[in-house]
């Protein structure tokens, strides 16, 4: 039963992404294509389908196809799968602030018009911006509270970093529960005692898959990048009493994982 209801769910998705081609070629390029130059069509195009169509359509098909099946991983705002999360700290906004300091980490600009063009003339033209800021990323209904970074050499390019959502620690975390990740939780990041983090290396350009969006490529193997920033405040001397969760190997997307989260104390 599961092999068929995959199979019909393939051929929907089959039938849908021919709808959404013959619309973008002919109801949109085509049309442009009437009134403007064809390299400014094609450009027109693409900037309509990467960022307004797909990713209204992924969301509504992910709400369809994928209704109840919701793993421990951050989603982009479309819907689709992101990080997983494999870090937790636990501690105060300013120890989490701290830590990341000592071990001479950045703090990410909040995402604005501004940091936006920073950070693209810094992409292009391949200069340092050590704050970069962060694209979205949503857990509990809503996006990141913080983020920190590390560049990789001066490149904007290639990154550590990782992304941060404040949650209560009155009760007991069971991230074996698919229903602790997508519950919505309103949390003041000045007092949560607890940082659920996803990280990730970024290691040069790419493409979003399906929509095609302009976006940095990811090193897929997470559990690198986990072990690696824990690695990093345990030399910073800010952590302490390490230990983890293990729910077995998986490969989400282009990430192939372990499946671990660690979880440790600020100092």
């Amino acid at each position: 039963m599961g092999f068929f209801i995959r199979s019909v769910q393939r051929f929907c998705i089959g039938i849908l992404a021919l709808v959404v081609l013959w619309f973008i070629v002919t109801q949109i390029y085509d049309r442009l294509d009437e009134q403007l130059p064809a390299y400014l069509a094609l450009l027109l195009t693409y900037v309509i389908s990467a960022y307004v169509l797909l990713p209204q359509l992924i969301h509504a098909s992910v709400i369809i196809f994928r209704r109840g099946h919701i793993p421990r991983c951050t989603r982009v705002a479309d819907g689709l799968l992101a990080d997983p999360v494999n870090i937790v700290l636990l501690g105060t906004e300013q120890q989490l602030r701290a830590a990341f300091h000592a071990a001479r980490w950045f703090e990410a600009d909040n995402l604005t018009i501004r940091s936006m063009w920073e950070m693209a003339r810094a992409f292009v033209w391949n200069t340092a911006y050590p704050t970069a800021p962060f694209s979205k990323r949503y857990l509990f209904g809503r996006k990141q509270d913080i983020g920190f970074q590390l560049p990789i050499g001066h490149s904007p390019r290639q990154r550590h970093h990782i992304r941060f959502w404040a949650a209560n620690a009155d009760e007991l975390i069971d991230p074996m529960n698919a229903r602790y990740w997508i519950t919505k939780y309103a949390v003041d990041p000045s007092t949560a005692l607890m940082w659920i983090g996803a990280a990730s290396k970024d290691t040069g350009f790419g493409l979003a898959r399906l929509t095609f969006q302009i976006t940095h490529a990811v090193d897929h193997y997470i559990d690198d990048e986990r072990d690696f920033i824990i690695a990093s405040l345990r030399e910073a001397g800010v952590i302490h009493s390490e230990h983890s969760f293990a729910s077995g190997e998986f490969t989400i997307g282009k990430y192939v994982s372990d499946g671990h989260i660690v979880v440790s104390e600020l100092r």
